[in-house]
């Protein structure tokens, strides 16, 4: 078996996660409120979002997520905010946190 990068993690998800921890910050649809936290890990089409707020959101709650990263990882001389829209898939209570899909 080749070495694999322990960044990765590869299960039966239809797309592979890759585990990095930048900002995040959630944005239910109807409110004017923002939620702060941080990803665990970041696939293609969606990510878990660890935040102490995670009590605040429900399962298809509607948000605009924007997740921020920074310098070192993009090359760029500042910190990026990549945004779009994305649904609450699950709330996850044990790990305080959501899982969120990419629209």
């Amino acid at each position: 078996m080749k070495d694999e990068d322990p960044m990765i993690t590869r299960n039966m998800r239809k797309h592979v996660r890759i585990k990095r921890f930048f900002k995040a910050r959630l944005s239910k649809a109807e409110t004017s409120n923002s939620i702060e936290g941080q990803t665990e890990n970041v696939s293609q089409g969606g990510a878990f979002i660890k935040t102490k707020d995670w009590h605040s959101l429900k399962p298809n709650d509607k948000t605009t997520i924007t997740v921020y990263l920074p310098p070192f990882f993009t090359g760029q001389d500042g910190t990026i905010g990549l945004q779009g829209s994305a649904v609450i898939n699950r709330v996850d209570e044990e790990n305080e946190g959501v899982a969120v899909e990419f629209l």
